[in-house]
């Protein structure tokens, strides 16, 4: 997808627009406000400040973005706005700001280095400064639809008579973006496996370890095909956005982690996942996830590993 065609589809995204409008009515003091945009693509955010009255913005655009930025400035009659054509942390001496703003989130969360942009972007606040967004919530459940599943995991259909195996166990070693329903999920089935505080030093590296234990009393066998995964994030106080497949959908959809076979589970199975990231800015993003059940006595019944750098090929 082109840059400009990415920008198209998150200016569509009203859902979007809204929050990071409510949240910084909240957050602008007019007249007096100083702005750091971090990844400010088409300037959109840095627009909306000034219009509310912020004093000045600096928008921060490694991309070709921040020419356009500047035309559209111009196209709307928005002053007061200092364009940097630089990523962020390449900036040495950055002037001081009250409010660091940052729309750097990916489907999964963490995949366009949010972390180490708004870490780094703490020394261009100003003593008692805010950064928006706030915090970070992520979120995942069992998928026990197989509607997903028979969309990635094709290859036994390809015609000629051929064996894809290594084809395969590449595809599944990646995440997909995909739009998950509830009715796909798990019942009862959401865990929070990692937060964090952005005003706080926060770990580019993120691990997780999620148990779910069936109930006794549940007759009906489950299968679990693989796991969907989603954030949501406080922008201001009282103004949160979310990916789930509970809410009112965005143009961010759901992470969905196939497994390499199904797991059929039993009453007092219990079913264990471990997520270890790495989102480092020259990682880009890694994801690797183990799923693993046991039985009432904790004796392992199946295991199995799977690892984007088994998979993610571009």
């Amino acid at each position: 997808m082109s840059l400009i065609e990415y920008q198209r589809t998150i200016l569509a995204d009203s859902v979007r627009n809204r929050a990071f409008s409510d949240a910084l009515k909240k957050l602008i003091v007019p007249g007096k406000t100083v702005v750091a945009d971090i990844g400010a693509g088409t300037g959109y955010l840095s627009f909306l400040a000034r219009k509310l009255g912020a004093k000045e913005c600096h928008l921060y655009e490694v991309s070709e973005l921040s020419a356009i930025s500047r035309d559209l400035a111009k196209e709307n009659g928005i002053t007061g706005c200092q364009f940097i054509h630089k990523h962020s942390m390449d900036v040495k001496h950055p002037p001081k700001v009250d409010l660091v703003i940052s729309e750097t989130f990916g489907n999964f969360a963490l995949e366009e280095s949010i972390i180490g942009n708004l870490h780094d972007a703490k020394r261009f606040l100003k003593p008692g400064g805010s950064i928006m967004p706030m915090n970070l919530r992520q979120y995942v459940a069992p998928v026990v639809s197989d509607r997903i599943q028979k969309s990635i995991d094709t290859w036994s259909g390809i015609e000629g008579d051929l064996q894809w195996n290594a084809a395969r166990d590449t595809a599944m070693n990646n995440m997909y973006v995909k739009e998950i329903h509830p009715e796909d999920l798990l019942k009862d089935g959401v865990r929070e496996w990692d937060s964090m505080d952005f005003s706080k030093l926060n770990k580019e590296q993120r691990k997780g370890c999620i148990p779910w234990k069936l109930k006794a009393e549940s007759s009906k066998l489950q299968t679990i095909f693989g796991f969907c995964l989603w954030w949501e994030s406080t922008l201001a106080p009282g103004i949160t956005l979310s990916t789930s497949p509970y809410e009112k959908p965005t143009h961010w959809q759901q992470i969905y982690l196939p497994l390499l076979e199904p797991i059929p589970l039993k009453n007092n199975a219990t079913l264990e996942l471990r997520l270890d990231v790495d989102s480092r800015y020259d990682v880009r993003i890694n994801v690797a996830w183990r799923a693993t059940v046991k039985d009432a006595a904790g004796k392992t019944l199946q295991s199995m590993n799977q690892d984007m750098r088994r998979g993610f090929l571009s």
